[in-house]
């Protein structure tokens, strides 16, 4: 009787696999890491969702939007995308609305990614739904400020046990948190080929504005003070001091408390996403200056990748951030890869690039198309194997 009921049980999915499809409904954060996942069609919340659509699958994707207050419902190619305004009573009663639709509907695969709290909302879908939980782990959710354990009950905890599967985006992750006996798997972040890309400096200043002759390191991101932007900061003083016209190129939200007006630092603000690839191209050198936190030890970096590709030397701190994602590279690196936490050891690193500069080439497998694919056939292959727990 019982391997009758797992029987009946498989049957829709067995059934969704000889027609090639698996119904996958999405459930990510629109505004994270300063981005809009939507407006921008910025890093996994879309990428993975928008080329499995691609590929043929039956994929919706709902945003969650702490921020906005716009109501956004649209279809971009085969993927179906909604945006619920969470500040607003007409997003949750959009998110009732809608769920209730979806559950009807029971698809295969719920995905959870962006929180904790988003989690929770998908693992209960999917146990009313009958559908499958697959966690996706970006980062270490319970550093995130916004995390609470509310009379101590542990949230990160409980859907990483309850989960069918998590994925996570570096392999520290993983292996701190993972069971790979279930099937849980690394789906690093990865970068569009189409947008970052080698470009000739000069015409890439000429696009942002940029005066051709100065020289420039530049850092274009997130500026939480263990991103090691402060380094970077005096390491450009400390060139400057012994007479390299060197200037720091920075773009990112602003940090509360961060000093942006030294001199040789010019600071553009938080720029467009679709300009990003011309800023790293208008620079001499890129600077990853990570500091050690457990929360940047178990990250996987958008920045480091982009700023491979875009062909230009690079100076990195020995992070695991950069040293578990990207193995070998170090070796190629040698004197650009400097200490955390050290203004003077990124000041010589940078000055070393400028001066005789090492490239290092992006390893195969990095852009989205690559891993949506590779992750798409792992999740279809271990339902086949049956590592999804019951």
């Amino acid at each position: 009787m019982e391997l009758q009921r797992k029987a009946l049980h498989w049957r829709p999915w067995l059934e969704l696999l000889a027609v090639k499809k698996s119904r996958i409904f999405f459930v990510g954060k629109r505004y994270y890491t300063n981005r809009d996942a939507l407006r921008e069609k910025f890093g996994r919340i879309y990428q993975l969702p928008s080329r499995w659509a691609d590929s043929g699958e039956d994929v919706s994707l709902w945003l969650m939007d702490y921020h906005g207050v716009e109501c956004r419902d649209q279809s971009v190619g085969g993927l179906k995308i909604v945006s619920l305004p969470l500040r607003r009573i007409q997003g949750w009663l959009g998110l009732l609305s809608l769920t209730s639709k979806v559950m009807f509907r029971r698809p295969a695969v719920a995905v959870a990614s962006g929180d904790c709290y988003i989690g929770l909302m998908v693992w209960l879908f999917a146990r009313i739904s009958g559908s499958k939980f697959i966690f996706d782990v970006y980062d270490k959710y319970d550093e995130f400020p916004g995390y609470r354990r509310i009379l101590g009950f542990d949230l990160f905890a409980f859907l990483l046990r309850h989960a069918d599967q998590v994925l996570f985006a570096s392999q520290t992750l993983l292996s701190a948190l993972g069971m790979p006996a279930r099937g849980d798997f690394v789906v690093p972040n990865g970068i569009e080929l189409e947008r970052f890309r080698p470009m000739d400096k000069r015409l890439a200043r000429d696009v942002v504005g940029l005066p051709r002759e100065r020289i420039f390191v530049g850092y274009f991101g997130s500026m939480e003070l263990d991103r090691g932007v402060d380094d970077l900061i005096q390491a450009i003083g400390i060139l400057r001091a012994k007479g390299e016209e060197v200037f720091l190129l920075l773009a990112g939200k602003l940090r509360d408390g961060l000093k942006v007006d030294s001199d040789g630092v010019m600071y553009l603000g938080n720029v467009p996403y679709e300009k990003i690839p011309f800023y790293l191209s208008s620079c001499d050198v890129l600077a990853i200056p990570y500091r050690r936190s457990e929360f940047m030890d178990a990250g996987s970096s958008n920045k480091i990748a982009e700023s491979i590709a875009a062909g230009r030397p690079i100076v990195v701190t020995r992070t695991p951030n950069f040293l578990a994602n990207f193995p070998g590279l170090d070796g190629r690196l040698g004197s650009a890869l400097c200490e955390c936490g050290s203004p003077q050891g990124l000041a010589d690193a940078l000055r070393r690039q400028l001066r005789d500069p090492v490239l290092v080439g992006l390893p195969e497998g990095m852009d989205w198309e690559s891993i949506a694919s590779r992750s798409l056939g792992n999740i279809i292959e271990n339902f086949r194997q049956g590592k999804i727990a019951q």
